[in-house]
């Protein structure tokens, strides 16, 4: 009877697991392909607005900022570090895009917050995409890097948070708004080695989602992405199950409003079933090796970037008559 007890137990929990990843299926196919031909995110009420971008000016934030544009958003406040990439995206959203656009150089894990807070106090905000967030190349484990784990930590969760503290008040004051948080799908778990990174990102996804249901007049779209080709993953082009940025923005520009935590592309959302098929006691040992692979991927990239940084080119020698 004991064992009879256990069968049936056994079958109502795979049970559980087998409905729950059949309707997160559903669900993803209804946003990602349903949704789409007959529905569309309603731009239109920000575009006399300014759009205030973190983290613009490359990888996820640069696509997501053009795919705003392509789709009538007029303008931006673009907020980075680098005075020439700053330049850049101002220059194509004016030249393609005839956008009205503001830079405002920062550096989030040194700069003066005080500066930035007054700054965006003052604009009329109707559509924020936090994007900014810095990476780690390696696996490490907490502590072997502190240098880098604050500087994560800074930027990614302290930082971040910091901003969007900033941009509730003004948005509320004029209205409302929309504000995107890009997250991560390593901030669901803790990853070994990537301890600093999840932990951020995770602070991020928390922070989103209460603040969605804190302000009534504000949404709060919280994306959690698996791998996107950029220069942060070493990725450049699409593969199995990387999506280039490009493709990443449109899908994912494509759902808001309709949803408030996503991957942002179908493509992640499939990769994420996993989490509901298999309990955490089994997926966290059998994502490692997906790591490691990773590991060993950047490994070859820094030797190959390391050894073309040494090669030099030898004179030509004069011919002696």
């Amino acid at each position: 009877q004991m064992l009879d007890l256990l069968w049936d137990i056994g079958r109502v929990y795979l049970s559980y697991r087998i409905l729950r990843t059949f309707f997160a299926l559903v669900q993803s196919i209804f946003i990602y392909f349903i949704a789409p031909k007959f529905w569309q995110p309603n731009l239109y009420k920000y575009r006399t607005r300014w759009t205030v971008v973190t983290g613009g000016t490359d990888g996820i934030g640069k696509a997501y900022t053009y795919e705003l544009a392509r789709r009538g958003i007029k303008k931006f406040v673009l907020i980075g570090r680098s005075a020439q990439k700053l330049s850049d995206v101002k220059g194509y959203l004016e030249l393609n895009h005839n956008a009205d656009v503001k830079t405002f150089l920062f550096d989030f894990a040194k700069d003066d917050y005080s500066r930035l807070r007054a700054y965006v106090n003052a604009i009329d905000i109707g559509l924020v995409v936090n994007s900014v967030g810095v990476g780690r190349e390696n696996l490490e484990r907490y502590g072997d890097n502190p240098e880098a784990d604050a500087i994560i930590m800074k930027v990614n969760a302290l930082g971040s948070a910091e901003f969007l503290s900033m941009v509730l008040p003004p948005m509320e004051r004029h209205g409302g708004g929309q504000i995107v948080v890009l997250s991560s799908s390593q901030g669901y778990r803790p990853i070994p080695g990537l301890a600093t990174y999840c932990a951020a990102k995770s602070v991020m996804s928390f922070l989103s989602e209460a603040i969605d249901r804190e302000y009534s007049s504000i949404r709060v779209q919280c994306l959690t992405p698996a791998l996107v080709a950029t220069n942060m993953t070493y990725y450049k082009s699409s593969e199995l199950f990387v999506v280039t940025a490009d493709s990443f923005a449109r899908e994912a520009v494509g759902t808001l409003g309709l949803v408030t935590v996503t991957t942002g592309c179908f493509n992640h959302e499939f990769q994420m079933l996993c989490r509901h098929l298999l309990p955490w006691a089994i997926l966290k040992h059998a994502i490692m090796p997906v790591y490691w692979l990773q590991q060993r991927r950047l490994d070859q990239v820094h030797a190959q970037t390391k050894k073309e940084s040494h090669i030099t080119i030898s004179p030509r020698s004069s011919a002696v008559a």
